[in-house]
């Protein structure tokens, strides 16, 4: 990461995450949800780049169904101010629409940019997903969310 003069790379034990599915976005074998990673800190910081862990998992088993498409986005580097957030989405394509092996996943394991251990974060509805081939891309962090 390129940090500008004075701020470091957000700790990821000070990052607050959370998903929020967007329904209104969603439609035509498309849906949506939103990661938001919130400076809990007292310092700015800098964040850049796709979620470093991003895994849907089924919460009684552990199992981690699907797979994951490349990272979708342009490269951004964040600065969040104490309170700021910044922004990943989340893209699904219907399961449904492809002759494959299906999986139900209600939890994500999600970790910001550059850290090594994720948090396990329940998503707001349980999701379908084939286990390939891949049905969901996640994307790099953003200034502004796109909902």
């Amino acid at each position: 990461m390129s940090e500008p003069a004075g701020f470091a790379e957000c700790d990821g034990d000070n990052l607050d995450i959370s998903i929020t599915a967007q329904p209104m976005a969603s439609g035509a074998g498309s849906f949506y949800s939103e990661i938001t990673f919130t400076n809990t800190s007292s310092d700015t910081c800098l964040v850049e780049g796709p979620p470093s862990i991003f895994n849907l998992a089924d919460s009684a088993t552990g199992a981690v169904p699907g797979k994951r498409a490349a990272d979708s986005g342009l490269p951004e580097v964040v600065q969040l101010a104490p309170g700021a957030s910044a922004y990943s989405t989340i893209h699904f394509t219907n399961a449904g629409a492809y002759d494959c092996e299906t999986a139900v996943a209600d939890v994500a394991y999600v970790s910001p940019p550059n850290w090594d251990s994720s948090r396990t974060i329940a998503l707001e509805s349980p999701v379908t997903v084939c286990n390939t081939p891949a049905t969901y891309n996640v994307s790099w962090i953003s200034a502004t969310s796109l909902f």
